[in-house]
């Protein structure tokens, strides 16, 4: 029996570790996402672009920290007496310490900036040069940003290691120009999926106008395709839906399909239970509207969206032309 319980312990610590290593944004992942965001940053207050990434790669582990994935605090800016906002607490230096809350990636960067920016002790290190990213590393550590001795050494190789400095020389306007060659390319890769399935016979769902099957922890609980999930409304976050309910984050983000570093945003369905693997029996078929993806037509009818994806034998990321009806249930061909 003891062994019995020892095996499946194992696969089910196995499965997290599995699920927590595929959802991982990569290192290069992270700063292709947020490179454009430090840049306009450095644009507005003066800070290297190399600098902020480098510290957010640093602080938030490439967008995969508790912390960040929670709070969307990619900086581990702690509360300090000025902050006003939301708050949550993790260990740290000391244990229980207060950390800022904010409600998109967007907001803890411009935090981050005018944190250093209005920060009196920080104030000689606007006098460095914008690409002097040596001077701001071991400026950072001389005003006390951080305790860690190696700190400057830290932020110096990322920013080496993956050539950061060139952002200190760009400005938006670069991240939105592509040469021809890019931008066909880029037209080769993108397959667009024309669904050919039947024309759907009955309305999209919209399961959140539906009428709440409970109210638990203050919050109103519906039901999808017989799955419970929530609406994600202002201030709250995938950490305290995990809080109120007690499902661990990282079930959440397997089971919603989030991604690491994801904005999201108020309105956001977030299931509390796996979703399932086809639509309800009463759905066939789907006609795309504009802006629908995979995903999203999954979240609508509480099914999987690889799932999704296989039955329509396309990849998750094709692109759905609008007005092409897709099966979201598996089609049974019959003589």
């Amino acid at each position: 029996m003891k062994r019995t319980i020892s095996i499946i312990l194992t696969i089910c610590w196995v499965s997290v570790v599995c699920i927590a290593q595929n959802a991982k944004l990569t290192r290069e992942e992270y700063i292709e996402k947020y490179a454009k965001l430090a840049v306009q940053e450095m644009q507005r207050v003066g800070i290297p672009a190399s600098i902020t990434l480098a510290q957010a790669c640093l602080e938030s582990n490439n967008g995969n920290s508790d912390l960040s994935i929670a709070s969307n605090n990619h900086f581990g800016i702690k509360c300090h007496s000025s902050w006003q906002g939301k708050r949550v607490y993790h260990d740290d230096d000391a244990k229980g310490e207060c950390f800022r809350v904010y409600d998109q990636v967007y907001d803890s960067y411009v935090d981050h900036s005018n944190f250093l920016r209005n920060g009196q002790r920080y104030a000689f290190l606007f006098d460095f040069d914008k690409g002097d990213y040596t001077s701001w590393a071991y400026g950072l550590k001389r005003a006390g940003y951080a305790t860690n001795p190696e700190y400057p050494k830290m932020l110096i190789k990322i920013i080496e290691d993956n050539n950061l400095q060139k952002y200190d020389a760009m400005t938006p306007e670069m991240f939105d120009k592509k040469t021809k060659k890019e931008k066909v390319e880029e037209k080769e890769k993108t397959v667009v999926v024309k669904g050919d399935a039947p024309t759907s016979t009955i309305e999209a769902p919209t399961p959140w106008t539906s009428e709440p099957i409970a109210t638990k922890h203050g919050k109103r609980v519906y039901k999808n395709n017989h799955k419970k999930f929530v609406i994600l409304e202002k201030n709250e976050t995938i950490y305290t839906i995990s809080q109120k309910f007690g499902v661990p984050m990282w079930k959440l983000f397997a089971i919603n399909e989030f991604t690491p570093g994801q904005d999201l945003q108020e309105g956001t369905m977030v299931y509390l239970e796996e979703k399932a693997m086809r639509a309800d029996s009463k759905y066939m078929t789907h006609t795309v509207r504009d802006g629908e993806t995979f995903y999203t037509i999954s979240q609508l009818y509480g099914m999987k969206a690889e799932r999704l994806a296989k039955i329509n034998k396309a990849d998750l990321n094709n692109v759905l032309e609008v007005g092409s009806n897709i099966y979201v249930r598996k089609y049974v061909f019959k003589n």
